[in-house]
């Protein structure tokens, strides 16, 4: 997606722990990747932290800027 002069890879939830997602978006040429989910729902697990560590592993991988929201 183009957000202002920007192109903006958008990873949402379980797409931050597939390979496929992630390479697709890097094919594009994004300036940043948004990482954005909904963790209400796991409460009292890892499910976040795992996505979190993933996605920062995929940006630093690929030396793009992280955005992460996720509501919890």
């Amino acid at each position: 997606m183009t957000l202002g002069s920007s192109r903006v890879a958008v990873l949402i939830c379980y797409e931050q722990l597939i390979v496929w997602p992630v390479l697709q978006s890097m094919l594009g040429g994004p300036d940043l990747i948004v990482a954005v989910g909904n963790g209400w729902w796991t409460k009292g697990t890892s499910i976040v932290a795992i996505q979190r560590a993933s996605t920062a592993a995929w940006a630093k991988l690929f030396a793009k800027p992280l955005v992460f929201s996720f509501n919890n």
